[in-house]
């Protein structure tokens, strides 16, 4: 199990004219300039009735990689902390992979996801039947039967994002700037093994935030802005 600890920034104080992460506020993480890109886009039947099951199919591109990363996630709400609960929900559904608790402001979610690599040679996302053939070749067993019904199938997206890499009080911080529609998102978030250090370096992020007086105190659903947005 692990916890992925997730705060947000206030975008019109911490971005440039260009709409990059301010250096003086890259600076307080140790986090250089330069930054990775990212593209990512997720495929559904046109109702988006995958979606609607909190089942999604991603597929993601980094400039540095050599690959496709395709992954499929399910996610269950975490009721007032009680992860045990959501973890035998899943079990129950024969819902089967990596388990992570994303550990967000006011929400606990279990996602339990597999990530399948498929090599490519340019930094692209491949089109509608592409991602479909990519989508269906890679399913593992537990999440083919949300296949049935895929032949009528939507992109939604794509979605670019940056990423810079930093530290705070020795965790290593992922600080991403997000564009989805009209919205920009600066998401600073940290992969941790138990809930004690989630709850620690989710009050060391917001302090830090707040000293800084960019701290923006709610979650930013950024999945289910990009299928709003799209």
């Amino acid at each position: 199990m692990k916890y992925e600890v997730k705060v947000y920034a206030d975008s019109n104080k911490v971005l440039n004219k260009k709409g990059h992460i301010k250096s003086k506020f890259l600076k307080t993480f140790a986090a250089e300039n330069k930054d990775e890109d990212f593209l990512v886009q997720f495929v559904d039947h046109d109702t988006r009735s995958n979606y609607d099951n909190k089942v999604t199919m991603r597929v993601r591109k980094s400039e540095y990689d050599e690959f496709l990363e395709i992954q499929y996630k399910k996610r269950y709400k975490v009721e007032d902390g009680h992860i045990e609960k959501a973890l035998h929900q899943a079990e129950q559904d024969g819902v089967a992979g990596d388990y992570e608790v994303e550990y967000g402001i006011n929400n606990q979610t279990l996602s339990v996801t597999h990530v399948i690599e498929v090599p490519v040679d340019e930094h692209i996302l491949p089109a509608l039947d592409d991602s479909h053939l990519h989508i269906t070749n890679a399913a593992p067993d537990v999440f083919k039967p949300y296949l049935s019904g895929l032949e009528e199938t939507t992109l939604i997206g794509p979605v670019e994002f940056e990423r810079h890499a930093g530290k705070l009080d020795g965790y290593k911080i992922k600080l991403e700037k997000w564009d989805i529609g009209e919205h920009h998102i600066v998401e600073l978030s940290s992969k941790v093994t138990t809930s004690e250090e989630a709850a620690q370096v989710q009050q060391a992020l917001i302090t830090h935030l707040t000293d800084l007086k960019v701290y923006e105190p709610k979650d930013q659903l950024k999945t289910e802005m990009i299928f709003e947005s799209h």
